[in-house]
């Protein structure tokens, strides 16, 4: 076989499918017309070939990656203002991933890990953007003019080792976008009452079998335990998120423990041999340096739920965490009592929290075959609807309200059963509030709460919901909540902040919080409108303008009235302030 070095460059096209089913011929028409006159002659120009096209999408090879780098960047900058005059749900926006590795070349086609991750990158980019791999980003050093952001390792799917992962922002990103630090006024030093409960983070598991098939053992064995720690009230859970860079890293508890400030860290390491397993895990206090619980457990594959609730069990008395009545019976998976379940939970679980397409239909195909072996348990309605709600959020499905309905359908079934990890509550609660029904809403994000209360994903909607239905000032507690346990700042819950500070009279904290979500994602419109309402409110008009017509170039076909149609606010009064501040700003309705 024939090996060479080479830049892969793989691209699709986003909601083809959704396009398709719209105007078939209409969307074959105007993607063809694309290849032809623009994505055909700038792969010619930089000396890169198509290797092949797959429907509505292109895999393409360049001996230079900073050929490859510069085609994508003329393509992307060409095919943004081609859509200025596109209606927004037409438009044509196309994802790229680019690799630099080895490959391996039968016939014209090409195969091998540095093509596999290339299209795993496509994955994780933004419409209209760009991702490429560390190893791609080394060759940059001064050659282009572009922003990168750094997205730190990312786990891709069927690849072994973590990947180096950066972001190259649009043409005409400033870089100072990405120097200011995080805004102090988002998260003052006070938890509301977090710092005075045990603060624990847990790094990803090793898996040290031979297998690579394997580590969904190890992350399902963390994800379980992590799924139980969320449900406890007299602990203080950092997020996954915030740890997952130390996917690995040997000797990172302390370090760890002191950049995302968990007084304790919990590392472990799974090893299977046949039918048995080898469970090893490590408790360390962060503050003296030292490890204060140790375990090595020698169990058979089923009896990993077994482990999985000793350990947590383990951890709690290590830390002198009290049960109350409630949550008694309710964090053990002593329900989950199918061998065959047990693994497809754990696949499934190891893929949801990834946060990318491929893995969210990875889960949903994994807790489908959960709830069909073992139906009496709610842990797969609920995480197959948060699935179906992930997929309508970030627009990974073909119809966004045939996935709202699923979320719904699914969330319904998993509120009625009595033992309840209370995802389904927080997913009805969301759903309740795009339908109007706000009281319903709030009742349901509730009983989420009460049942996950160290759950970041629960604090954020709960906080949503709270603005929406007018109590902002509670909306701002449980958004700081929910930013604390994060501490990798999503853009969706600082938003959610910043909308919070709005509601509740604090124009002047509002402001650095939009500002600091669009930091975050350059891309998104959101925080722009939040901050161009906010300017407005604080009598700020020219910068108001200012943001306006960016919200107009991100996307030409911006209409207020439409806009308003999507915000699901209780007390009309409180959204037609909005409209007025934004319509004064310039934004057309």
């Amino acid at each position: 076989m024939e090996r060479k070095l080479a830049a892969i460059l793989a691209a699709d096209v986003v909601g083809f499918s959704r396009l398709m089913h719209e105007d078939e011929e209409g969307t074959l028409a105007s993607f063809q017309q694309y290849y032809r006159e623009l994505i055909e002659p700038k792969v010619a120009d930089h000396q890169g070939r198509v290797v092949k096209t797959t429907g509505d999408g292109l895999l393409l090879e360049f001996a230079s990656v900073v050929d490859a780098v510069r085609c994508a960047i003329e393509v992307q900058d060409e095919m943004a203002r081609l859509n200025d005059s596109v209606r927004g749900d037409r438009k044509m926006l196309l994802r790229m991933g680019i690799n630099l590795g080895d490959i391996i070349l039968v016939g014209d086609d090409i195969y091998g890990d540095g093509v596999n991750i290339a299209a795993r990158l496509e994955t994780m980019a933004s419409p209209g953007g760009i991702c490429i791999s560390g190893t791609v980003y080394d060759q940059l050093a001064g050659k282009i003019n572009q922003v990168i952001k750094d997205m730190g390792e990312q786990s891709l799917r069927n690849i072994e080792d973590p990947i180096r992962t950066y972001k190259i922002l649009p043409t005409g990103t400033e870089p100072e976008l990405l120097e200011n630090p995080p805004s102090a006024t988002l998260v003052p030093d006070l938890g509301f009452g977090a710092p005075e409960r045990p603060k624990i983070a847990i790094l990803p598991f090793k898996n040290l079998s031979r297998d690579p098939d394997q580590n969904f053992l190890a992350e399902g064995l963390r994800l379980g335990i992590v799924s139980s720690l969320v449900q406890l009230s007299g602990i203080f859970l950092i997020s996954t998120d915030a740890v997952n860079v130390y996917k690995d890293k040997e000797g990172a508890a302390v370090q760890a423990g002191r950049e995302v400030a968990a007084g304790y860290i919990l590392e472990g390491s799974v090893q299977q041999v046949g039918q048995t397993l080898r469970v090893t895990l490590h408790l360390t206090n962060v503050g003296a340096n030292e490890i204060i619980w140790s375990e090595r457990y020698d169990a058979k594959v089923d009896d990993l739920f077994k482990v999985q609730d000793e350990i947590t069990q383990e951890v709690l008395i290590s830390l002198n965490v009290k049960l109350v009545a409630g949550e008694r019976g309710r964090v053990w998976f002593d329900d989950i009592t199918d061998p065959q379940a047990r693994e497809f939970y754990h696949r499934g679980i190891s893929h949801v929290y990834s946060g990318t397409k491929d893995d969210n239909e990875a889960a949903l195909r994994q807790m489908l075959e959960f709830y069909r072996v073992q139906p009496d348990t709610d842990h797969g309605p609920s995480f197959i609807a948060l699935i179906h709600l992930t997929n309508a959020i970030f627009g990974w499905s073909e119809s966004e309200s045939r996935s709202l309905d699923e979320a719904s359908r699914w969330a319904e079934i998993a509120v009625k059963y009595e033992k309840n990890s209370g995802i389904g509550y927080i997913v009805n609660g969301h759903l309740k509030l795009l339908q109007g029904q706000h009281n319903k809403a709030l009742e349901s994000c509730e009983r989420a709460i009460g049942i996950r209360p160290s759950c970041s994903f629960t604090h954020g909607i709960l906080a949503g919901v709270q603005n929406f239905c007018g109590d902002s000032q509670l909306a701002v507690q449980h958004a700081r909540e929910a930013l604390l346990i994060e501490r990798v700042y999503p853009p969706w819950i600082v938003n959610v902040l910043a909308t919070a500070y709005r509601g509740s009279g604090k124009v002047e904290l509002s402001i650095p919080a939009a500002r600091e979500a669009l930091r975050l994602e350059p891309l998104q419109n959101e925080a722009r409108l939040i901050l161009c309402s906010d300017y407005m409110l604080a009598d700020l008009k020219n910068d108001a303008r200012q943001i306006a017509r960016e919200v107009l170039a991100v996307e030409p076909t911006f209409n207020v009235l439409k806009y308003a149609e999507k915000q699901p606010y209780k007390h009309r009064e409180k959204l037609e302030q909005i409209v007025e501040a934004l319509r004064a700003a310039g934004l057309p309705e």
